[in-house]
């Protein structure tokens, strides 16, 4: 506990510093695929991950690139859109959209966990947070609700002692807890809810300089293995229900 004031410090350096990194340019929402295909609408809720912080332009994050592998693989029009602010906790994000309403979706995608770790969140409190995040997105229509975050193994190396030992506890934490709301949710035939954290070693040569946000490459790469699972809990869901008749 001792160390708890120099971590804290720390940490406040470390959420100055991701604010020095580029948000990316464009608009923060579009479309890829077949123009003329049944649109598939994917809606992105979070924080500077959600936007893309760490690339230049908004086409190269992972709300544009998960689109298109989705577009190409279902050969259908996807329709993207990002909802995020880049120090946007669980609360901010619940706030916005209980406010404003939920956009109508399909798949709905939450990148969160970092500012609540950072911000030391309650553990009661963010999976109380979270948990009304995918009630929202079910409001919307959400069919295949997703949750995503870089699992940190350990420590987090890019930063110092002992911020890194407190960051890499504080982020296994969120993410078992993530993993618990989800699985605690009610079964439905007619929508999948999945935690699907993807592990700091795959993306450990695609971070940039404060060890936490994804480089243009990174973003790619997380698109592409999350593509992969997407499609496939996609096409598991029921064929006869309206807007689910996929191709391929």
């Amino acid at each position: 506990m001792s160390l708890l004031p120099l971590a804290l410090a720390q940490g406040i350096w470390l959420r100055m510093s991701g604010r020095r990194l580029p948000e990316p340019f464009g608009d923060r929402s579009g479309w890829t695929g077949d123009s003329a295909a049944e649109p598939l609408r994917l809606l992105v809720v979070g924080d500077s991950m959600a936007l893309g912080v760490g690339c230049s332009a908004m086409e190269r994050s992972l709300a544009p690139r998960l689109a298109y592998a989705l577009a190409v693989r279902l050969r259908r029009r996807v329709e993207w859109q990002v909802i995020g602010r880049r120090n946007w906790t669980a609360a901010e994000v619940l706030r916005h959209l209980t406010l404003n309403g939920t956009p109508q979706h399909d798949i709905g995608l939450v990148l969160l966990g970092a500012n609540d770790s950072l911000g030391l969140t309650a553990r009661g409190r963010w999976r109380r947070e979270f948990g009304r995040i995918l009630e929202q997105l079910e409001l919307g229509g959400g069919r295949l609700l997703l949750s995503s975050c870089i699992r940190a193994l350990g420590q987090v190396p890019a930063q110092p002692w002992p911020l890194n030992t407190l960051l890499g506890e504080r982020f296994r934490q969120i993410d078992l807890d993530a993993l618990d709301v989800v699985r605690s949710r009610r079964p439905d035939v007619e929508r999948t809810c999945l935690h699907l954290p993807i592990d700091a070693s795959e993306l450990r040569s695609h971070l940039e300089r404060d060890g936490l946000h994804p480089s243009a490459s990174g973003y790619a790469h997380w698109a592409r293995w999350l593509s992969e699972r997407v499609i496939e809990e996609w096409r598991a869901l029921p064929q006869t229900l309206p807007g689910v008749e996929q191709a391929g």
